[in-house]
């Protein structure tokens, strides 16, 4: 049986209220607080006035490689905490946050490079105009839940297990999700932007209202991190495995 959106999203809302207690130190640890270290990275990062595409492109390389050791540990902080939110639904009920993380971090190197092969596919899908890209980001997004539910299976067989879980329309349903998911957290990191803005110019109080943004932003980007693990969880518990690709 493949999955819905509506089925997905209910079944994502079930695991929230299961787990709220744990899910909440996890994603502050290891989605909010990286995102608070991204938003004071980008703070002080200012595109060059220029139209031309190589010179953006020499400021972005420039910039990335002044802030390779934090970029790194961010990601690493992001994709252990989402291998821990797998753990936490997909390796049974009653542990503990410590025996969680625990789970996770003896398992996060296997994790690792499955998720740096999945997101070197989805570059160079990126680059063969974009719709190759979406198709391998859509069959390859339940690889990391299948590890985390059968870590014996090891790599390949968590891939396969992903692809074959995301055939169908439910692929599609899982991607016009995620896309939703951001879609409303830029939306909500503009509104905030837009009154914390008119609330500085109303009190002067220029210092005290950027930090409140950087803590808005990074709350709500912790949120929907944490949203789109839940819902590969969800996605993955309800895509049924199908046979070939």
């Amino acid at each position: 049986m493949s999955f819905t959106s509506r089925g997905v999203l209910a079944d994502a809302a079930t695991l929230w209220r299961a787990e709220r207690e744990l899910l909440l130190p996890l994603a502050g640890m290891f989605f909010v607080v990286p995102m608070l270290g991204a938003v004071l990275l980008l703070a002080g990062f200012e595109l060059p006035a220029t139209d031309d595409p190589e010179k953006l492109r020499a400021a972005l390389m420039a910039f990335y490689g002044d802030h390779l050791l934090p970029i790194v540990a961010i990601n690493l902080a992001v994709d252990f905490g989402c291998f821990a939110v797998f753990n936490l639904y997909l390796q049974g009920g009653g542990r503990t946050l410590g025996e969680v993380l625990l789970v996770t971090l003896k398992r996060f190197g296997g994790y690792f490079i499955l998720s740096l092969l999945a997101n070197t596919l989805f570059s160079l899908g990126l680059s063969l105009f974009v719709v190759p890209g979406l198709f391998v980001l859509v069959r390859t997004w339940l690889a990391g839940p299948a590890y985390a539910a059968q870590p014996r299976e090891g790599i390949l067989g968590a891939f396969r297990a992903g692809w074959r879980r995301s055939a169908g329309l439910g692929g599609f349903a899982l991607l016009g999700l995620g896309s939703m998911v951001l879609f409303v957290t830029l939306a909500l990191v503009i509104i905030s932007g837009g009154i914390l803005g008119t609330l500085a110019a109303v009190t002067k109080g220029g210092q005290v209202v950027a930090i409140l943004s950087y803590l808005v932003t990074a709350l709500l980007g912790g949120a929907a991190w944490a949203a789109l693990a839940v819902i590969r969880v969800a996605a993955y518990r309800l895509g049924a495995p199908r046979q070939g690709i």
